[in-house]
């Protein structure tokens, strides 16, 4: 799925992407030995947001776009045909470039919606230093080493 999104913003953005993260992600169904895969990438936002919303923050003097990409899996069974969903992985990459994405159709928009979200709860969880985004969430609070 890596690869999917990695390809998908590389060609999005005729710019080779950075990563940054990946969601939590958790699997909806098994994927047997000897079924098919199947697997689609959408870029569903881009930050800063096309239109500015009340409350964002954008900077467009930014040469820099975050964009994220959605890849969702589904499996087939060989043997009985059926399909299942496997699970949904959102990913984070950064361009050196300031390209914009805007959605077209209504399940893009809710897709786009969601994407949004994301974002900014990463965003308030970055300004509020909640533990795990290396920003010490005490002014006290001692940074530990790790070896």
């Amino acid at each position: 799925t890596f690869e999917l999104a990695f390809c998908c913003v590389a060609s999005f953005a005729h710019t080779r992407p950075t990563f940054v993260s990946l969601d939590p992600s958790t699997f909806q169904n098994p994927v047997p030995v000897g079924s098919v895969l199947y697997l689609t990438a959408t870029v569903t936002y881009t930050d800063p947001p096309l239109v500015s919303g009340k409350g964002d923050e954008t900077d467009s003097g930014s040469k820099y776009t975050r964009i994220q990409v959605r890849v969702d899996s589904k499996v087939r069974n060989v043997e009985h045909g059926e399909t299942k969903p496997t699970g949904q992985f959102n990913y984070t990459f950064t361009v050196d470039k300031d390209i914009k994405v805007m959605p077209r159709t209504y399940s893009e928009f809710m897709m786009y919606i969601d994407a949004r979200r994301r974002a900014r709860r990463v965003t308030a969880s970055i300004k509020k230093g909640e533990p795990g985004t290396g920003q010490p969430s005490d002014p006290g609070e001692k940074e530990r080493i790790i070896e």
